[in-house]
């Protein structure tokens, strides 16, 4: 509620300075909503049916909606599936605005605006990096994560036999709740995700 009271108060300034059909909104989280707290007897959201929330590796802990308002550019009710990261703000903003770096330098973002149309990605992989160890339920090792195309392998950093990273892969496409761990039963895709990473 407050946040919607607060994302209502900047779209009331927007439209009060007439600005509106100038500017580009894009509302965005850095994180799967937080299912530990307990506000008035329960628990402030729920991510399900993805697994976890804030500061797990799991998809409740990483995938978050994204809604991006462009006068006269996207068309209302447009969609997509598209997997983006933050990390893609600074080429797209650059795209948007017609503008480049003052000085070349290596970009690990894309450019995201045909998404903004419906259209697919043209993307390898998305990575997820976090190296630190909350202790929330759903709780991963410090860990590095790649999804590519429907698959996510983790890496939990030496948490295997003898100091060995440990390996979780999922195919989110049936298992969008990471409940069933096949890194075992597809060891050259887990080589070949390791890799990526």
């Amino acid at each position: 509620e407050s946040m919607d009271d607060a994302v209502g108060t900047l779209m009331d300034a927007v439209d009060r300075l007439g600005i509106a059909d100038n500017t580009i909104v894009i509302f965005f989280s850095d994180n799967g909503g937080n299912m530990y707290s307990w506000v008035d007897d329960t628990h402030p959201t729920s991510n399900a049916p993805l697994r976890g929330g804030k500061a797990t590796m799991y998809e409740g802990g990483i995938r978050v909606p994204m809604v991006v308002k462009w006068p006269g550019k996207i068309k209302p009710n447009t969609r997509s599936n598209a997997m983006v990261q933050s990390i893609d703000f600074y080429p797209t903003i650059h795209k948007i605005l017609g503008t480049k770096p003052e000085k070349p330098e290596v970009i690990d973002g894309i450019d995201i605006t045909p998404a903004f149309e419906g259209k697919p990605l043209n993307r390898e992989a998305i990575f997820t990096y976090f190296p630190h160890a909350p202790p929330v339920p759903d709780w991963i090792p410090p860990a590095i994560s790649v999804h590519h195309g429907n698959w996510k392998l983790i890496r939990e950093f030496h948490q295997g036999p003898n100091g060995e990273h440990f390996y979780r892969l999922y195919n989110l496409a049936n298992d969008i709740g990471e409940q069933h761990n096949i890194a075992y039963k597809r060891p050259g895709l887990v080589q070949t995700l390791d890799t990526m990473i």
